[in-house]
């Protein structure tokens, strides 16, 4: 049994890479994650799907499947620079400092910022957009690359 997975656990990788990029893609398609360079991201996890299955079934397709996988890979790390730059350039209520006769300090968001709405809903930020998660577009860049490492630990058969 153990040899049996130890011949068969870079396919194993591979099958859970497809997978991966499969849900991935299933994430990104129900966000709308399909404006602009957003469309990037769904278009390399359907490609880095299809690259890691036909790998899988066509050996003679490999270096073609390393090849695009390290490409998803490079997409994520893309992803992850645009985050990064649209949650710094995110617009965020500036912090007021009251201090009270003590000297003691308090932080305090200025007048009007995060209060409750009329009728007591809301924060004050439902029409705004949240910034997107930072290291989110990373976990293209795990897959892409985990399975290209796959493939190249693959035995030929």
């Amino acid at each position: 049994m153990r040899e049996m997975l130890q011949k068969r656990f870079p396919d194993l990788v591979v099958l859970f890479v497809v997978l991966g990029c499969f849900a991935t893609l299933a994430e990104l398609l129900l966000m709308g994650h399909t404006e602009g360079i957003q469309l990037l991201a769904p278009v390399a996890a359907g490609l880095g799907a299809m690259a890691a299955g036909l790998g899988l079934l066509l050996p003679l397709s490999e270096p073609l499947a390393v090849g695009v996988l390290l490409l998803v890979s490079l997409a994520g790390l893309v992803g992850t620079a645009e985050h990064w730059a649209e949650s710094l350039s995110a617009s965020r209520p500036a912090m007021v400092q009251l201090v009270d006769e003590e000297g003691e300090a308090y932080p305090a968001l200025p007048q009007g910022e995060g209060a409750t709405q009329e009728g007591g809903e809301g924060s004050g930020q439902e029409g705004s957009e949240a910034t997107p998660p930072p290291l989110a577009p990373l976990s293209l860049s795990g897959l892409g690359f985990l399975g290209a490492l796959a493939f190249l630990a693959r035995r030929p058969s």
